[in-house]
Formats: structure tokens, sequence, C-alpha cells
């Protein structure tokens, strides 16, 4: 998700191509391509879970990739291998047993990365690799999978999933508009400096009343209350794991954890936000719908 609320020095053309740039980013580039991810993510939600289940874990391997050849550049290991296999069994295991597929992959982590380590004597750094790889498993497969359990409900799955994934931009958006117009405020600025109270309440707002508003006008899974209560609770936690990479980011000295889709960074960049949203948009769902 954006990592700003306001626009940084170096915004406008670039002297070389005259290109629209913000924040160091080709602007028509990360519109480009996020309209791309955007027309492939919509299509395999419309088409099947299992599909969408597919898109997901592709993008979570790319994650994966990248992340670890982020780490390695400072010195730090993430067990790509038993990572990619745990996400796996997690995000199929939730399509196929839900919560219990879920537990399966957590184990399949755990084991998977303790044994990754038994296999080298010569292992300095045990502790820290296995911290890394957990958190990178959890913090991704484990967060991830609860998309598939949300489009795999009874009813109203599809919806749920679009409202979820649909407050967390909002309220980035939303973010960075009011940011711009009237950030004063700083949430935290040794983390990130640009992020404003203004910005997050206004952004809150905009997801609040535009959930509110348009999901009652497509079926009766939701209500004007439970839309807004929904979109509240993953504007929130959205904006809490927007600043939650940008702390991860910042002491690795890093300024993506990424590069796959230009103009926008590494995956993980763009479904911060999204990732935290996901279990509790889930649980909101459970217990309100």
């Amino acid at each position: 998700m954006s990592d700003a609320d306001d626009p940084t020095p170096d915004d406008g053309p670039t002297p070389a191509t005259g290109r629209r740039v913000v924040g160091g980013r080709n602007l028509p580039m990360a519109i480009a391509v996020g309209l791309v991810l955007a027309v492939v993510f919509v299509g395999s939600l419309l088409w099947h879970p299992i599909a969408f289940a597919a898109v997901v874990a592709a993008l979570t391997c790319i994650a994966y990739v990248e992340s670890g050849r982020v780490l390695a550049t400072v010195g730090l290991q993430l067990e790509v291998a038993v990572a990619i296999l745990a996400t796996l069994v997690m995000l199929f295991g939730a399509y196929e047993a839900g919560h219990a597929g879920q537990a399966v992959g957590v184990a399949v982590l755990v084991i998977g990365g303790i044994l990754s380590q038994l296999s080298d004597n010569q292992r300095t750094d045990v502790v820290r690799t296995l911290g890394i790889t957990m958190l990178f498993g959890l913090w991704v497969g484990f967060l991830a999978s609860f998309a598939v359990l949300l489009v795999n409900r009874p009813s109203g799955g599809v919806l749920a999933v679009f409202a979820v994934i649909f407050a967390a931009i909002l309220t980035d958006v939303g973010g960075y508009a009011f940011g711009v117009a009237f950030g004063r405020h700083k949430v935290a600025p040794s983390v990130s400096p640009n992020k404003s109270w203004e910005g997050l309440i206004g952004g809150l707002v905009l997801a609040v009343v535009v959930l509110a508003l348009l999901l009652p006008r497509f079926g009766d899974t939701f209500t004007w209350t439970t839309a807004a209560a929904l979109a509240l609770a993953c504007g929130v936690t959205s904006f809490i794991g927007d600043l939650t990479e940008s702390m991860f980011k910042r002491d690795l000295g890093v300024k993506d954890l990424g590069d796959v889709l230009p103009g926008h960074g590494g995956v993980l960049d763009r479904v911060d936000g999204i990732l935290l949203a996901l279990p509790v948009g889930y649980f909101v769902v459970e217990l309100l719908v």
C-alpha cells in the first residue's frame, strides 16, 4: 500500500522521459500494472474459488522469492522453500478443510523450518533464520489463507472478499488525499513520517461511507451497519498492516521488499495492509453477517 500521505519532494515529470513520477515511481506504469492485476484478481474471484486460491498462491510464492532476495542483501535468510510449501498447504488446506487445513499448514511451517536447520550442522544463525521464516510464513501465508476461507463461504463469500480489499484500498487512497489536504499530526513519525491522523481519519470515513452505501445494493448479505463495521475494522487493521511493513523496511534499511511489479515495488509492498485486514474481515463477517 502507499507509504506516504503526501507527495515526496521528487514528484513531477522526470527530465529524461517527461513521465509523471510520484514518490519515485513511474505513475503510468504503476496504473497499467495495477489494472492488469485487478483484471486477473477479479477474474479469478468471479470464476471459481480454486482459481482464486491459485492466484493468491502464485502471488505469495513470488513474495517469498523476492523477499528472500532482499533479506539476503542485508545478511538475513528466509527458508523460501519451506515458506512456499507451508503456504500452499495453508491455502489449499483452507479451501478443502477450513481452519483444520490452516492448522496443518502452520504445522508444516514449524516442522519444515526446524528440519531445514537440522539438515546443516554448521549453521550458526538457526534462531534468527527460524524466526524470519516463521514470521514471513505466518504474515504472508497464514493471513492470506483467510481470503480463501472468506471466498469459500456458503453465501456472500465473493462479495466479502471484495469488501475487505476495497475497504483497505479506500482507506489507503483516502489517507493519501486527506493527508495531502489536511495532514498535520503524524501517527508514527519514526516509522512512516508522512502518515497523519488526519489522513487516517479521512480514509476511514471514506471507506465506511462508500461501503455502507454500496454493499447493501448487492443483495441482503450486508446491511449498512454491518458494511460500516466491516469497513471500519478492515480500514484500521489495513493501516496497521501498512505501518508494520514500513517498520520492517526501515529496520532493514530497504525501500521495497521486491521489484517484480513495475511502478509498485514488490508484491508485499502492495498487499501489506490487505493481509492484516483479511483475518479481521473474516471474523467480522462470521460474527455479524
